[in-house]
């Protein structure tokens, strides 16, 4: 079976890794917030990048799986 729907634990790297990342895609959301009308647009661009944040992650757990060679699987986090 895939890992493709494992909730991974993040190492040290990837922790690092998806760090480097959140702050980048906090600036670029602080930035269409700042600079974009609330529009139509504005919400799918707020949208987008949502899109491209979870994609993030799921590449840097494919990265680290790989480099590893294991899935240090941890329960999923509830909705409460």
């Amino acid at each position: 079976m895939s890992n493709r729907f494992s909730y991974v634990r993040y190492d040290i790297h990837s922790a690092s890794k998806q760090a480097m990342f959140k702050n980048a895609f906090e600036a670029l959301e602080a930035l269409g917030e700042a600079e974009l009308d609330s529009t139509r647009h504005k919400a799918l661009f707020m949208t987008k990048l949502e899109e491209a944040y979870a994609c993030t992650g799921r590449a840097i757990r494919d990265d680290q799986i790989a480099r590893t060679g294991k899935v240090d699987e941890q329960p999923e986090r509830n909705a409460e």
